[in-house]
C-alpha cells in the first residue's frame, strides 16, 4: 500500500527519533552493565520511548490515517501541542521529582486529548477501515492510560490519592502500565502494522474478523485495567486469552503479507512483518507472565520475575512499536541495502537481547544490547538525514 507523508505529520516522526535517541544512549549503557543509571533517569529512558518515541509517532500516523491534507492548520496545531508537552514531559522526569511530574504529565494528558478530539472529527471523513477502527480504539486506551499516568504519578508524589484508601489508590494508579502496554500498544501496534502491510486496506464493514479482533484487543486491555484496580484475578487470566484469540486470528488474517515468499521481496515492509513476530512473541511472554503472577512466582512489589517483565516490555516497545513506525516514519524514502542490514540488526539483537533477559544470561544481553542499540540510531540517522526519495514504501 502506497501512502504520502504530510508536512505535520513528518514533524512529529522527526521529533520522535530525536526523543528516541535519549531511550536508545541510556538503554545501551544500561543493558552493557556499564553503568546504573539512577531511577530518574530509567523513567526518562521508559518515557521517553513510551510517549516521546512511540505516542508521538501514532499521532503521527493518526495524521496520516485520517487524513490531514485539507486541514492542515488543525493538523499543525495538533503536531506542536503534542511535541512541545512530550519534550517537557522528558525533561521532567529526567530532571525533576514529586509534582512536577504529575503536573507535565497532565499538560501531555491535555496534549493527546487534543489529539484524539481531532481524530474523532476527522474519523466521519475518513474510510472505515479495520486499521483506523484499530488505531482510533488504541487511541481510547491511551488517553485512559495517560488520565491512569497522571494519578500515578500523584500517588508517588503525595503517597495517597484524594477520598480513596492506600489499597485502592495503589492499585489505581498501578494500573497504568498495563493500560499502556497491555491495551494502547498491542493495539496500536497491530492496527499500524495491519495498515502499512495491507495492499488493499480491509473496510471494517466487510471484513468481521478483523473488526473482532480489533474489539477482542480493546476489550482484553479494557479487562486488564478493570481487573487491576478491583483486584479480581480471575479477569486477567480471562484477558491474557482473549488477546491469545484476537492475535491468532490477526496472524492468519495477514498470512499473505507473512508468507517467506512476501519476506524474499524485502522492502519497508520487512518492519512491519517483524512487528508482526514480535506481537506474537510478546503476547507468548504475556501468558507466561499471567501464570507466574497467578501461581505466585512473580511478585511486582519485591521485584521477583522483573527480568521477564523487562523482556515483555521491550517485545512491544521495540518488537511491536518500534519496528511499525520505522516503516511508518521511512514513508517515501528508497529503501536501501544499507536499510535491509539495518532492520535485521535491529531485530536480531531484539531477539539476542530478549534471550538473554529470559534466560538471565549477561553475556548474551550484553552482546545483543550494542548490535540493537547502534542499528537503531543509524535508522535514525538514515530517517533525518535527506536521500534519495520513492514513490512507493517497498
Amino acid at each position: 500500500m502506497e501512502h504520502a507523508l504530510s508536512k505535520q505529520a513528518r514533524s512529529l516522526f522527526q521529533a520522535a527519533l530525536l526523543v528516541f535517541v535519549v531511550t536508545i544512549v541510556i538503554g545501551i549503557l544500561n543493558g552493557l552493565d556499564i553503568w546504573d543509571p539512577p531511577r530518574t533517569l530509567v523513567l526518562t529512558h521508559v518515557h521517553a520511548g513510551t510517549l516521546g518515541w512511540i505516542t508521538l509517532g501514532v499521532i503521527g500516523v493518526s495524521l496520516l490515517v485520517f487524513g490531514s491534507d485539507g486541514d492542515q492548520t488543525s493538523a499543525g496545531n495538533v503536531a506542536r501541542a503534542s511535541i512541545a508537552a512530550t519534550v517537557l514531559y522528558v525533561i521532567a522526569f529526567a530532571t525533576t521529582t514529586g509534582v512536577f511530574r504529575p503536573i507535565a504529565g497532565t499538560l501531555m494528558l491535555i496534549a493527546i486529548v487534543y489529539a484524539f478530539s481531532w481524530v474523532t472529527a476527522r474519523r466521519g471523513r475518513a474510510e472505515r477501515t479495520v486499521a483506523s477502527l484499530g488505531l482510533y480504539l488504541a487511541l481510547i486506551s491511551l488517553v485512559i492510560g495517560a488520565i491512569l499516568g497522571v494519578l500515578l504519578g500523584l500517588f508517588i508524589a503525595n503517597g495517597s490519592l484524594p477520598g480513596l484508601s492506600a489499597e485502592s489508590a495503589g492499585n489505581l494508579a498501578g494500573a497504568h502500565p498495563p493500560a499502556m502496554l497491555a491495551g494502547y500498544l498491542i493495539l496500536a501496534g497491530a492496527a499500524i502494522s495491519e495498515w502499512l502491510l495491507s495492499g488493499q486496506p480491509a473496510l471494517a464493514k466487510d471484513s468481521r474478523s478483523g473488526v473482532l479482533v480489533v474489539w477482542a484487543l480493546f476489550v482484553a486491555g479494557i479487562l486488564f485495567n478493570v481487573a487491576i484496580i478491583f483486584g479480581i484475578e480471575p479477569l486477567i487470566q480471562l484477558a491474557s486469552l482473549l488477546q491469545v484469540i484476537a492475535v491468532v486470528v490477526f496472524v492468519v488474517r495477514m498470512w499473505g503479507a507473512l508468507k517467506p515468499e512476501a519476506w524474499r521481496a524485502g522492502g519497508y515492509a520487512t518492519y512491519p512483518r517483524w512487528a508482526v513476530v514480535y506481537l506474537v512473541i510478546g503476547v507468548a511472554i504475556l501468558v507466561y507472565i499471567v501464570q507466574l503472577f497467578v501461581s505466585g512466582q512473580l511478585d511486582p512489589e519485591s521485584g521477583e520475575g522483573a527480568h521477564i517483565v523487562i523482556a515483555f516490555d521491550h517485545a512491544f516497545f521495540i518488537g511491536l512499536m518500534t519496528n511499525a513506525l520505522l516503516a511508518a516514519s521511512a514513508i517515501g524514502l528508497a529503501w536501501t541495502q544499507m536499510e535491509k542490514v539495518i532492520a535485521w540488526l535491529v531485530n536480531l539483537g531484539l531477539l539476542g537481547f530478549l534471550v538473554g533477559l529470559m534466560v538471565e544470561s549477561a553475556p548474551i544481553k550484553r552482546i545483543s544490547t550494542p548490535i540493537m542499540g547502534a542499528a537503531l540510531l543509524a535508522a535514525i540517522y538514515a530517517r533525518l538525514m535527506p536521500r534519495e526519495v520513492s514513490t512507493s514504501t517497498a
